[in-house]
């Protein structure tokens, strides 16, 4: 009896629990990387020593916020513009500011340009982390206007089909025979307890027509 080998579910707790963790700790990684080239870089802006550190937080701070806005926002549905823009304006920020410090820390040594590159990967590296642990943890948008576009032509359908049960077939126009054969005729088949369309369709005349002559005999 031949079996199939065992797979992991990868929408299972225990993956999700050790993909969401892996990411996190190389998220912590690339922001303490970036963390240490944007302090150095604060005293370029004038910034006092005892408040350097709050130019990373502000600066990386923003690429998480943001980053995790635009994917909530994007589930709900609403519109996302603004928290891209101020993501990519951050991100380029920190590249920048990280490369620049690299580049200035090597003084011409050629491998300096190798560290300014690696240097600019550490706030990338903190925009990809936090991009996949927010689709790790943020359920997609659902798809709701497909679900909507397919269902639309079987509603326009039924709606056709109600409104044609609430307006009825047009009576045809068809040559009533002569009127006191027909009213005779009429009045023996309502005695036999035939319906309006039943007799209508017998002696060949609209429904109106039998009611008329119904009517006219009861008076």
């Amino acid at each position: 009896m031949s079996h199939s080998p065992a797979r992991i579910n990868p929408d299972s707790r225990g993956v999700l629990f050790l993909a969401v963790g892996i990411t996190v700790l190389l998220a912590l990684a690339s922001f303490l990387l970036s963390y240490a080239g944007l302090v150095a870089v604060a005293a370029w802006a004038a910034v006092p020593a005892w408040l350097s550190w709050a130019v990373p937080v502000t600066i990386d701070g923003a690429i998480l916020v943001y980053t995790l806005a635009a994917l909530v926002f994007r589930a709900r549905g609403e519109g996302a513009r603004v928290a891209w823009a101020s993501l990519s304006l951050f991100t380029a920020l920190s590249v920048a500011a990280n490369a620049a410090h690299a580049w200035d820390a090597g003084q011409g040594d050629p491998r300096a340009g190798l560290g300014a590159v690696i240097a600019g990967l550490a706030p990338v590296a903190v925009l990809l982390t936090t991009h996949t642990l927010a689709r790790l943890i943020i359920a997609p948008p659902l798809r709701a206007e497909a679900s909507e576009t397919v269902a639309a032509p079987w509603a326009v359908a039924a709606g056709r089909v109600w409104a044609a049960d609430e307006v009825g077939e047009p009576e045809a126009d068809v040559a009533e025979p002569e009127p006191e054969p027909r009213d005779e005729r009429i009045l023996a088949l309502r005695a036999q307890r035939w319906s309006l369309r039943q007799i209508a369709e017998e002696v060949g005349v609209g429904k109106t027509t039998v009611e008329r002559v119904l009517a006219k005999a009861v008076a």
